[in-house]
């Protein structure tokens, strides 16, 4: 074998050792902060009663973030910043947002605080995936990510046990757990700030030009149709899962750490013990089946959860949830990857993200406002039609499909 061969294999698997190393790193805080979602739900409701409003705010912070993700992807690129460095500087701000909450009493200002925090992170979405798709090999794109996101939901696991155990009947501590979010984002922006990758040589290009495409692939528009109808459909009750058990309208009367259980400990087993499972499939299987299976585990865990108050049905429920976001998280992150040509998938990232975002903000208010109209069952109920819908129109989308492997 040439010696320059020889080089740059021994640069790839160097690249790549290097990557999965830090991403381990970055999981760790990554999955302490990964709770943020049912903690600070119940801080609203237990400590600073909360309004309607003030809740479906935060709840949407992190997905109406990704709707900035073309803009930063743009600054990123014409600035010359590269992927690691502007990701780096999206945590420090994010982390500086949370240390900053950390004893505020203003309803207004807190919520205002944890939701900037919460919101950057979220535009980091297509530099990530660009790296991902850059420093991993294609035939072990799924397993590296997987291994990386597996202990990220351990440590979710973990954590979100502590800390609802720590705040069960001591809610009035709740700084603490801010501060500690705080810390787990300063974190993370130091391990990817060392992640190999630059994007600075990348062409700059005019603001928003990423939509360019939806217009050239008929595919990649097709697709973001369905992860719209479900994305929705999942994320219309995804926030509704901590007000369905902490509200007491509802006469289920659960404890802080009874709470965390169903809505974070149990799915986190599940996502744990499925991650390396869609991870294998994400890099065997069509992508298309393979979202199709996910859709119909996610339909099965959100109505079976609105539909009962045993706890023995919940805690099936919260499984059979944790098991699809496993494949969810794969599917999300990389399914670009395997249809974009090399050099559009942040482009390609940007335009998936930007409409996660469309449903990511309006999706829990809608079905935080149609509470007022429906009981939360009948909402289950219309997720669920959603999703089917999302389902059907996947299977004409596979059928004309081709992956590009790039």
């Amino acid at each position: 074998m040439p010696q320059s061969s020889l080089t740059n294999t021994s640069s790839a698997t160097a690249v790549i050792e290097r990557t999965v190393e830090l991403e381990r790193y970055r999981a760790i805080a990554a999955g302490v902060f990964e709770s943020y979602g049912v903690f600070i739900l119940m801080i609203l409701v237990r400590q600073f009663n909360g309004t309607p409003f003030d809740k479906s705010v935060i709840a949407a912070a992190g997905a109406s973030g990704l709707l900035l993700t073309p803009i930063t992807l743009f600054i990123s690129r014409n600035l010359g910043y590269s992927a690691p460095r502007m990701l780096a500087s999206l945590f420090a701000l994010s982390s500086l947002a949370f240390f900053l909450a950390v004893g505020v009493t203003n309803t207004s200002l807190f919520v205002t605080l944890l939701s900037i925090g919460v919101l950057l992170p979220s535009t980091a979405s297509p530099l990530l995936t660009s790296i991902f798709h850059n420093n991993y090999p294609i035939q072990k794109r799924g397993q590296l990510y997987a291994q990386n996101q597996a202990l990220r939901t351990a440590t979710s696991i973990v954590f979100g046990g502590i800390a609802g155990w720590a705040l069960n009947g001591a809610i009035q501590y709740y700084y603490i757990l801010i501060a500690l979010y705080g810390v787990a984002l300063a974190s993370s922006a130091y391990f990817v700030s060392q992640l190999p990758g630059d994007n600075a040589s990348t062409p700059r290009a005019p603001l928003l030009s990423c939509f360019r495409y939806l217009g050239h692939d008929a595919l990649l528009r097709n697709t973001t149709v369905s992860w719209m109808l479900l994305g929705f459909g999942n994320l219309m009750m995804l926030p509704l899962r901590t007000e369905y058990l902490a509200n007491p309208i509802y006469g289920i009367h659960l404890s802080e750490f009874e709470i965390a259980l169903y809505v974070s400990i149990l799915p986190n087993l599940a996502r744990l013990g499925g991650t390396y499972i869609w991870g294998r499939l994400f890099d065997s299987m069509n992508f298309f089946s393979m979202r199709i299976i996910l859709n119909l585990s996610f339909l099965t865990g959100i109505v079976s959860f609105f539909l009962t108050d045993a706890w023995v049905t919940l805690a099936i429920s919260a499984l059979i949830f944790g098991f699809s976001t496993s494949g969810g998280d794969v599917a999300w992150t990389l399914w670009v990857t395997k249809f974009a040509p090399p050099e559009r998938v942040p482009d390609y990232m940007a335009v998936h993200t930007f409409f996660t975002g469309i449903r990511g903000l309006f999706a829990p208010m809608t079905a935080f406002a149609l509470l007022g109209v429906f009981d939360i069952q009948t909402l289950s109920l219309i997720s669920a039609a959603l999703i089917l819908m999302a389902s059907i129109l996947l299977f004409s989308i596979r059928e004309g499909s081709r992956e590009r492997h790039p």
